[in-house]
């Protein structure tokens, strides 16, 4: 077994419903799938529940002057795709804006958080 020894971490690109925005800060993503909670009764750890669970992809990103950022407040329908510097691509199909968006004007950034019922993983061949 060789150990990659490429690049782990750094730079990344995303792009929203294919329109490529830059990214200034952290991107965090987890992926969808089964979430599992432990049960337990009085006398006892019983087992467990599982349920399916959303996931989000998050990044800072910058303000730009040919886009409204107001447009992606409460916004759906949305495919988001983030390429890492490890060669990972996450998918969001059919994702959904939360949490309010708020902007720094100093920076020209601001935060969009997208979970959808299916967030995938795959690398870049």
């Amino acid at each position: 077994m060789s150990v990659y020894r490429g690049p782990l971490a750094g730079s990344a690109s995303l792009t929203i419903n294919g329109e490529a925005w830059n990214v200034v800060g952290e991107l965090q993503w987890q992926p969808s799938g089964d979430v599992n909670e432990t049960l337990k009764g009085q006398s006892t750890v019983e087992g467990f529940q599982s349920m399916p669970g959303q996931g989000f992809i998050q990044a800072t990103l910058r303000d730009r002057r040919d886009r409204k950022v107001s447009d992606f407040q409460g916004a759906s329908g949305l495919e988001v795709i983030a390429v890492l510097a490890n060669g990972k691509v996450i998918t969001v199909v059919d994702g959904w804006q939360v949490e309010q968006i708020n902007l720094n004007t100093q920076e020209g950034t601001f935060e969009l958080k997208v979970e959808s019922a299916t967030v995938t993983e795959d690398t870049a061949s």
